[in-house]
Parts: structure tokens; C-alpha cells; sequence
């Protein structure tokens, strides 16, 4: 089980929550292929030095260390985004490494067949764009080494059959990783609009489009959090609209509806950028001001309560009024969110009692 746990430690190194998934993957595969690459590279590197091969065996060195200050960059907390110069370090030893491989053939000339780790590399790390630019300057590259003067720039010895159906083998092949990273990057975005989607759905309101109550409390989270923190103001207003039973069962479920839709649409277009407002039952909605005191958010409330007192609704040629009451809660040190909330709805409350169309502030 530790080691289980060292290994996901591992390969978690440098996943901040603020990374998107798309980040996240690539951090974790960074790691995965940052480990796989030193520790290949350098048990390569040892057994080309127990065979004398002392070039071949520091360049195989050489590339484990990158691989591993790959993985090391990854811990570094003070650079924006760490893992995309450890992608770009990964890709750029990778294609030194097998450079030299082609170049020299590695042991018994099986170098070159190395050179198949690029394309899933450079397009995974690079994206379709970028990766097949460094995949074109590898083609033409190794192409130049192979082919210039019959291979005389370098030290191992191909033939001409084995040079051309190299460089084909290699250009089908990232054909077929290019298409697959085009259709998993397709498919990662019709998930991403989906999971957007859902989650929408999840937080607010079909009906008003508002916040919802769980979006309203994740909202509510956050801004009673900054409160404590920075120990700002904040109040809370909880709104009801009067007698709308009686609305419903003289002008139908289908005209309150419409009312309530009516609400929702003249409170988001009133309300300060950093406002919210949820749909919090049938016909409730819950405020969120920030930075508001108790009695500069009763002036809001208000001129709210006012504009949906002078609007009209009309049902088959009936015109008729709808009124609002609003009860508000200016947070306290000691107030919960459910503090809040109840303290803001027992303003409410006592604007019913006290004739309903009116705001008060709870003291």
C-alpha cells in the first residue's frame, strides 16, 4: 500500500487544482514518460559503457539527466506552468536522443528503430500544430543525415532500402498518432461542452435559468470565505412574491411561470456584476451583494421592489400587478451561511406580517 502510494505521489507531482484536465493529463504522463525515459536511457547508458561504447553511453547519460530535470521542474511552485517546459524538455531530449542514435546506429544498428517514440511524444505534448512542425524538422533532418552523400555525415552504415522504408514506416506511422490525436482531442471537447453542460444543468434553474440552490450555495461558499478573510461586508436578501397562489389559481400555472421567468430576467439586468441571485423555491429567489452594507442593500432592494410594482402583466385583455417583499440580512462575524439565510428569511417573514410590498432590514 505504501508503495502504492509513493508511486500515485509520483506521478501526481506538480497537479495544482487550478490545472485544467487537458493540464492534468499531460503532467501525469509527463512523469510517467519522464521515469520510464532516465531509467531506460540510463541502464542503456551503463551497458554501453560495460561494452566500451563511451560516447554512446554519456550521450544515453546525458538524455537520463534532462529526463529526470523533466520530472524536477515539475516541483517547482514557482513557475506559472512547470509542466509545459517539462513537455517541451522531454520532446527536445527526445529528438536530440534519437538523433544520435540514427546518427551512429546505437548497438548493432538497431538506433534508428527508437525514432518511434516521437510522433505519440511531439503530439501528445505539442498538440497537431506544434508537434508536426518538430516532427517535419526531425523527417528533414534525418533525412539530410541518411541520405546526404550517402550517409557519409554519419558513422553507421544503411542501405538505401533501409533508409527509404525507414522514413516511410515513420511518416505512416505519425500519420496514424496525428489522426489519433486529432480525434482524441475531438472527442476530449464534446466531452468538455457535455460536462459543461451537465454542470450547468446541475446549477441552475431550467425554468429562470438563475442559480439553483446548490449553485447558490457554491456562490454563498466562496463569498462567506473571502468575508471572513478579508473582513469585508456582505448581506443577503431573500425575496418572495406576494400572494402568488392566488395568481396561479386565477391566471393559471402557466402565467406564473411566466412571471417568474419575468423576475429573474429584470433581476439579472439590475443587479451589479458581482451579484447573484438563485431561484431558491417556487416563487423565492435568494440574493447574494457583496461588498454591501445592510442599508445600501436595502436602497437595491427597493428599487427593485418599486420596478416590479409598477410593471404590468396582462392575462386574456385582464390587466393585473405583482408586488415583492424582501427580507435582508447584513452577515455578522458569528453568522453560518444558514445564519444567514434564516435571519434574511425572518425579514421576510415579518414584511408579510406587517401587509407584504416591502423591504426590511434585520437589525
Amino acid at each position: 500500500m505504501k508503495l502504492k502510494q509513493l508511486a500515485s505521489n509520483y506521478i501526481h507531482t506538480g497537479v495544482r487544482k487550478a490545472h485544467s484536465y487537458e493540464a492534468k493529463q499531460q503532467i501525469l504522463v509527463a512523469n510517467i514518460f519522464s521515469f520510464i525515459g532516465y531509467s531506460l536511457t540510463f541502464l542503456l547508458g551503463v551497458s554501453a559503457f560495460l561494452r566500451n561504447e563511451l560516447v554512446l553511453a554519456l550521450i544515453l547519460v546525458t538524455a537520463a539527466t534532462l529526463f529526470v530535470i523533466s520530472h524536477l521542474l515539475l516541483r517547482l511552485t514557482w513557475l506559472a506552468n512547470p509542466y509545459k517546459f517539462s513537455a517541451s524538455l522531454i520532446t527536445l531530449s527526445l529528438l536530440i536522443l534519437m538523433f544520435y542514435l540514427v546518427s551512429s546506429g546505437g548497438n548493432n544498428n538497431t538506433g534508428p528503430l527508437w525514432i518511434y517514440l516521437v510522433p505519440p511524444v511531439a503530439l501528445f505534448f505539442g498538440g497537431i500544430k506544434k508537434g508536426s512542425i518538430h516532427i517535419v524538422i526531425f523527417v528533414m533532418f534525418i533525412s539530410f543525415l541518411l541520405f546526404y552523400k550517402d550517409g557519409i555525415l554519419i558513422d553507421a552504415q544503411y542501405t538505401d532500402e533501409f533508409k527509404l522504408r525507414l522514413i516511410y514506416s515513420f511518416l505512416t506511422v505519425t500519420c496514424l498518432f496525428a489522426f489519433y490525436e486529432r480525434m482524441r482531442k475531438s472527442s476530449f471537447r464534446r466531452l468538455q461542452q457535455m460536462s459543461d453542460q451537465f454542470e450547468k444543468q446541475a446549477m441552475h434553474d431550467p425554468l429562470s435559468s438563475l442559480l439553483n440552490r446548490r449553485g447558490m450555495f457554491e456562490k454563498l461558499e466562496q463569498e462567506f470565505s473571502r468575508v471572513k478573510r478579508s473582513n469585508s461586508v456582505l448581506t443577503v436578501m431573500m425575496c418572495d412574491i406576494d400572494h402568488f397562489k392566488l395568481i396561479n389559481d386565477e391566471f393559471g400555472h402557466s402565467q406564473g411561470d411566466e412571471i417568474i421567468k419575468y423576475l429573474a430576467k429584470d433581476f439579472m439586468e439590475n443587479l451589479r456584476k458581482q451579484d447573484a441571485v438563485a431561484r431558491w423555491g417556487g416563487e423565492e429567489y435568494l440574493f447574494l451583494l457583496p461588498d454591501t452594507k445592510g442599508e445600501d442593500a436595502l436602497v437595491i432592494a427597493e428599487k427593485l421592489r418599486a420596478r416590479i410594482e409598477n410593471a404590468h402583466f396582462n392575462h386574456k385583455n385582464k390587466q393585473f400587478n405583482v408586488t415583492i417583499s424582501i427580507g435582508l440580512h447584513q452577515l455578522t462575524s458569528d453568522d453560518s451561511i444558514n445564519q444567514a439565510i434564516t435571519k434574511a428569511d425572518k425579514c421576510l417573514y415579518n414584511c408579510k406580517v406587517n401587509g407584504r410590498n416591502r423591504c426590511m432590514l434585520g437589525q
